[in-house]
């Protein structure tokens, strides 16, 4: 089984990844940067409804916090500001696709393309991954504009493959990278 780090500081100063421990207070923070982009990230995150209350987001921490889970939060300033991370895994296929949010303001420093290139490389160094994926809704080009900053290939398109909520479906663009593409890029 893979070991991942807790914390892996990134080449900008004041931003890191880390996975605390499954403290309430991060909870707390992680409900608090989402409540604050609620409406931004209400046309591409399903799950944004269901987000009440810190309390709702206590068993997120709680897995994140477990050691041998690829995510992490994003800490931009010493304020949690986003996460990123595996959020699907085919061992079969050797096949890991990343997923990833983060706070509008935040949006535009690079911050999203380093953690996804630092959570890309454990997945090929330590996950076992012969392919990572990132999947994305045509119409986010905010989120479509890290996978082709990292040098990932647009697969294609599948139609109505995701169903937000009644009347919002979106298109899904998938991009992937392959291990002898990313240790050609080395």
């Amino acid at each position: 089984m893979a070991k991942y780090p807790k914390e892996i500081s990134i080449e900008k100063p004041n931003f890191c990844l880390r996975k605390p421990g499954a403290e309430f207070s991060v909870a707390r923070d992680v409900f608090l940067a989402v409540d604050r982009n609620r409406d931004f990230f209400r046309p591409w995150l399903g799950w944004i409804d269901f987000v009440k209350s810190p309390e709702d987001e206590f068993s997120v921490v709680q897995s994140v916090a477990k050691e041998d889970v690829c995510k992490y939060f994003i800490y931009w300033y010493m304020r949690l500001v986003g996460m990123v991370g595996v959020v699907r895994e085919d061992k079969s296929n050797r096949t890991m696709e990343i997923g990833y949010w983060l706070s509008q303001d935040v949006n535009g420093n690079g911050v999203m393309s380093q953690a996804v290139r630092q959570v890309q490389d454990l997945c090929f160094k330590h996950g076992d991954a012969n392919r990572v994926e990132i999947r994305c809704a045509t119409n986010n080009l905010l989120s479509r504009r890290v996978p082709e900053r990292l040098g990932y290939t647009q697969e294609g398109i599948l139609r109505s493959a995701e169903v937000l909520r009644p009347g919002v479906v979106h298109d899904i663009v998938v991009y992937s990278k392959l291990k002898s593409e990313w240790e050609k890029g080395k």
